[in-house]
């Protein structure tokens, strides 16, 4: 997984699951409280992993990068404001977030929800927006 902002979620996730087991178990050793925070970071990457392996096949982003990874640009500036034009207020939200450098449990603090359903959501209607665009040398799709 050679995702940043994969690896901060993972040190998030560790920290707050290692804080609430200090919490219930205040008399434990500090080898228990490093075992603790590796195994976590262990089954939760592990999580993730397979949970992306999942996502793949369904052409979420990869299908807008292979289209866009040969085009100038210039060229790509227009197509990823046509493709945030499409998307709906919450996405769009979300784009901006993620652009400013926020960490999507930070996003899904602000959204009150749980990030992992932010996330599903976002990629959701990014995949169903580009499996409606038009492919190069298919014919043009009326809206």
């Amino acid at each position: 997984m050679n995702n940043r902002d994969a690896a901060y979620d993972l040190m998030d996730h560790a920290i707050q699951n290692t804080t609430e087991y200090i919490a219930r178990h205040p008399s434990v050793t500090l080898v228990k409280v490093s075992a603790r925070v590796k195994s976590e970071i262990r089954r939760q990457a592990q999580y993730l992993a397979r949970r992306q392996r999942r996502e793949y096949p369904n052409g979420l982003a990869t299908d807008f990068e292979a289209m866009c990874a040969c085009q100038p640009d210039i060229e790509q500036h227009i197509y990823a404001s046509e493709i945030f034009a499409r998307l709906s207020p919450f996405a769009q939200g979300i784009v901006n977030r993620r652009w400013h450098g926020y960490s999507w449990r930070e996003i899904g603090r602000d959204l009150k929800m749980d990030y992992s359903d932010v996330r599903k959501a976002y990629f959701r209607e990014l995949g169903s927006l580009l499996r409606n665009l038009s492919r190069p040398g298919d014919s043009l799709k009326c809206d």
